[in-house]
């Protein structure tokens, strides 16, 4: 390219409020005046103007002094395609205590992992190419399987010599004692629980078999692991219809107890919850209601100084003003399925995500780790289906939200039992286009919420 040479990198727009939202596939994006986004469009930008200036500045406009820069920001934007799977799930127990209204576990007949499966599930998180690794136990409720789940955490330890390793278990709380407690501080285990918000909303989703609710019990724990260890504990609500009415009673039970980020996750059509979906359920654009309604007052609080941020907002800021790969599954292109994380059942079937195995379909199996390595896991043709079904560049070519969306495989099969997925009615891919606009509307309607959005990304990923 000659030095007085420029070339404009092929951009998708949007019309947002009043501007125009210019992205590349690259991850080089900018807000453009109606003006502004006529002469770009129209290629007509002089080379000492304002604008130009502010278009090679964003990348939109590239020459061969910042080419090499806009292919570092592609790199980091997208660093989960250069390793190996770092999210591996050991479901250690497919048993449970409750019986929530929602679970998204398919019936699954009532079975244990064994120490054979286990040692197994070891060596395929020390085997990945990967130095950041997370292990996380789930179930069915993991401390059901205590001994295994103990000998896991133990032998995680005793046997990384290399990795960064993060473990967490996702516990509903309720079978916590002294003992579990000590030892999960003392192995720096990241604990995460369900709290659905105030217990008339928490009980009225996740109960025990005689219909009693948690609420009492779960809050207990997490005050015990937090005086009696100084141990925070990780909560996570799941928003079903009657959590609408109840938004800011669920965020103020949030900040009440002292958590920096509340996730307003919609509930999924898998498993138990198809059951009850009419009680549950809900539209896409009802839950994008309740979403602008949530994220309203969570800025609201921002600007009175009581700090709290929602997670999926935070991950999309993570990605539009860090330029940088938050791990985050769903919204990675292709699908993070598989390539980011990796499901170990109890009998040692290996799934390619949470919602594959919820699903409980033999398509999404990928093998067995009793006889299969994870580099054969990987080479699997349903895998690579899985990923290709997934490539939202594929679907929605023109998207101005490109750079930055994903779309999970598995959850658009769930609801529309097509692995080709017709985005545009894909719940999912309408409440994470809602989410991104809504996120540049907020920054563009005044600087006080681009400056709660920067402060949301400046604190860090946990």
């Amino acid at each position: 390219m000659h030095k007085n040479n420029f070339a404009i990198v092929p951009f998708n727009s949007i019309l947002i409020k009043d501007k125009y939202l210019v992205s590349n596939i690259l991850g080089g994006w900018d807000l453009l005046s109606e003006g502004e986004f006529k002469r770009l469009n129209s290629f007509k930008l002089d080379r000492d103007s304002e604008l130009f200036n502010r278009l090679y500045n964003k990348k939109i406009v590239v020459d061969e002094n910042n080419f090499k820069s806009l292919i570092d920001d592609y790199r980091n934007l997208n660093a989960n395609l250069f390793n190996d799977t770092s999210l591996h799930i050991a479901v250690v127990t497919t048993r449970c205590n409750l019986k929530c209204k929602y679970c998204q576990t398919k019936s699954l007949t009532k079975e244990d992992m064994s120490y054979e499966i286990a040692s197994r599930v070891l060596k395929y998180i020390f085997d990945v190419n990967n130095l950041y690794v997370t292990l996380e136990f789930q179930g069915g409720e993991p401390l059901l399987n205590w001994e295994v789940l103990r000998f896991l955490i133990e032998h995680a330890r005793k046997f990384n010599t290399g990795k960064n390793l993060k473990i967490a278990v996702v516990t509903n709380l309720t079978l916590l004692d002294d003992e579990k407690a000590k030892f999960l501080v003392d192995n720096d285990v990241s604990i995460c629980t369900s709290l659905d918000g105030p217990e008339d909303v928490h009980d009225n989703n996740r109960i025990f078999a005689n219909k009693k609710g948690t609420y009492s019990i779960v809050t207990k724990n997490i005050r015990r692991l937090k005086s009696k260890y100084g141990k925070k504990v990780d909560l996570l609500p799941t928003i079903t219809r009657s959590s609408f009415r109840r938004y800011k009673d669920i965020i103020d039970e949030y900040v009440r107890w002292g958590q920096e980020e509340i996730s307003l996750r919609p509930v999924n059509r898998l498993g138990v919850a198809c059951k009850n979906w009419a009680n549950l359920g809900y539209s896409a654009e009802e839950f994008n209601e309740f979403y602008r309604k949530s994220m309203d007052y969570i800025l609201e609080l921002n600007k009175k100084g009581i700090y709290i941020r929602e997670r999926l907002a935070r991950v999309i800021l993570e990605k539009i003003l860090n330029k940088r790969d938050p791990s985050y599954v769903d919204l990675m292109n292709p699908c993070g399925t598989g390539r980011a994380t990796v499901v170990y059942m109890p009998n040692g079937d290996c799934y390619p995500c949470d919602e594959a195995r919820m699903i409980g379909e033999e398509m999404f199996k990928l093998g067995n780790i009793l006889n299969e390595n994870y580099e054969d896991l990987m080479k699997k043709d349903n895998l690579l289906h899985l990923l290709e079904a997934s490539l939202v560049n594929l679907w929605d070519y023109r998207s101005a939200f490109l750079p930055w969306i994903g779309t999970c495989p598995v959850v658009n099969y769930a609801e529309q039992h097509n692995i080709v997925p017709k985005i545009w009615c894909s719940s999912l891919h309408k409440i994470y286009n809602y989410q991104f606009k809504y996120i540049f509307e907020k920054m563009l309607e005044s600087k006080d919420n681009a400056n709660i959005f920067n402060e949301w990304v400046k604190r860090g990923w946990r």
